[in-house]
């Protein structure tokens, strides 16, 4: 049996789990976020100097029909901007860097259509 502190650790699936999402919003040229430390969730944020216009509600369903991820726009949350998104860190580490890809490449290709 699998203990929480076994799971959570550096090295335990949620630990590694961590890391990938961690490392995919570093890799990106948009994204920004408050690393998580407790929860299974993580809140990244877009930059507005490279994407004025960014609209969470829009972005979400844009993601999910051009490149079949989903995504919750974080106003969806009560917050009163709409640069956010949540994401979890259930996916699997392989899961995790693709969902990252396909987002890098909308958001690469929504900065193009604004310039």
């Amino acid at each position: 049996m699998q203990s929480i502190f076994e799971l959570t650790s550096d090295e335990g699936r949620l630990g590694r789990q961590r890391r990938a999402l961690l490392r995919g919003i570093e890799r990106s040229e948009f994204l920004d976020v408050v690393a998580p430390r407790g929860a299974l969730y993580a809140f990244p944020s877009i930059d507005r100097g490279k994407l004025p216009d960014f609209d969470d509600g829009r972005f979400a369903m844009e993601l999910l029909e051009a490149e079949h991820v989903l995504v919750v726009p974080g106003s969806s949350f009560n917050v009163p901007y709409t640069n956010h998104r949540r994401l979890t860190l259930l996916p699997d580490e392989d899961t995790m860097s693709e969902v990252f890809v396909r987002m890098e490449r909308r958001l690469a290709s929504m900065a193009a259509r604004a310039r």
